[in-house]
Order: C-alpha cells, then sequence, then structure tokens
C-alpha cells in the first residue's frame, strides 16, 4: 500500500541503510522538507519497505545541479527525485510497483529521471517502465566523476488524447 506524504523517518532511515552513495544525504533532507516535494512510501504490514520522491518544477536539472539538455520542457513535468526499495525487501517488485503508482498518478506529466549508470537495478527498472534515455552526461561528485543518464517517459495519457477518434 502506498501512502503519501508521511513517515519521515522511514525515509530516512531506508536511505541511510541503502543509498549505495548514488543520493546524497542533502538531497535526501531537500526531498524531506521541500514542500513542493512530494514523498510516497511502500507499507505492508506496518513496515515501510521502499519510497519514491518526486518533484513537480520545472527546474528539476539546475536544482539537482544537471545539465538540461531538454529541448523543449512540456508543461506538465515530474521529476524521480529519489527511489529506493529497503534491500531487506528486494527483488518483491516494490519499486516497481511504487514507479507504477507514479505513472498512474502522473499519467498526465512528462516523466524524468536522472540515474547514474552504474545504478544498474534502477536503470533496468526505468527502461521497463517506458523510460528512455534523452542523454548522457558526466558530473564531479565527492572528488571523482561519475556517469549519468537523464531519462524521460512521455505522457502515455497525452499521447492517446492527441490521437483519440471522435
Amino acid at each position: 500500500m502506498v501512502v503519501e506524504n508521511n513517515y519521515y523517518e522511514d525515509i530516512q532511515r531506508i536511505w541511510k541503510e541503502n543509498n549505495h552513495g548514488y543520493i546524497a544525504y542533502e538531497s535526501n533532507i531537500e526531498a524531506i522538507n521541500n514542500p513542493n516535494m512530494k514523498q510516497f512510501v511502500w507499507r505492508e504490514n506496518n513496515i515501510s519497505m521502499a519510497y519514491v520522491i518526486i518533484y513537480e518544477g520545472k527546474d528539476f536539472c539546475e536544482k539537482d545541479k544537471f545539465p538540461n539538455k531538454i529541448a523543449s520542457m512540456p508543461e506538465k513535468v515530474a521529476y524521480v527525485w529519489e527511489i529506493v526499495t529497503d534491500k531487506k525487501y528486494a527483488g518483491r517488485g516494490i519499486g516497481s510497483k511504487l514507479l507504477d503508482y507514479i505513472i498512474t498518478k502522473y499519467q498526465d506529466y512528462t516523466l524524468y529521471s536522472c540515474i547514474d549508470i552504474t545504478n544498474v537495478p534502477s536503470l533496468k527498472l526505468h527502461e521497463k517502465k517506458g523510460f528512455s534515455v534523452l542523454y548522457q552526461f558526466e558530473k564531479a561528485e565527492k572528488n571523482k566523476t561519475n556517469s549519468h543518464v537523464m531519462m524521460e517517459r512521455i505522457s502515455t495519457n497525452g499521447c492517446q488524447k492527441k490521437f483519440k477518434k471522435e
């Protein structure tokens, strides 16, 4: 079951125990405290197992300090700021269910996500859910340079409306 905008302590615990260095502490704190970010926590049997945080601003590249190579920013955008599953519950499809929830909730939006290319599970999950790579870039972090990809999932709801027969 997905619970919106609650269980902030669980989000921090899951991040701290399962991050693998992909998400900075400051980014996680911002995701919890920024009113423009929405938190979605997957819970079963009163246990928080995973979360996803969505940012609804068009300035997500600048906010996350990534280059913006998006030629034409759509009117409605949602950015997957973080998605993390507790390793104790990995392999159960919880991340997939959370992303399905987001895709449904934001069906009129173009979704974006920026992923470190070494984070293969996240890349595979996003590709499975219809995201495609827009561009790749390098970002200096913690005395090293990491490669990232910006991924996009175009609103299928918008396309259906566009081609709907009358």
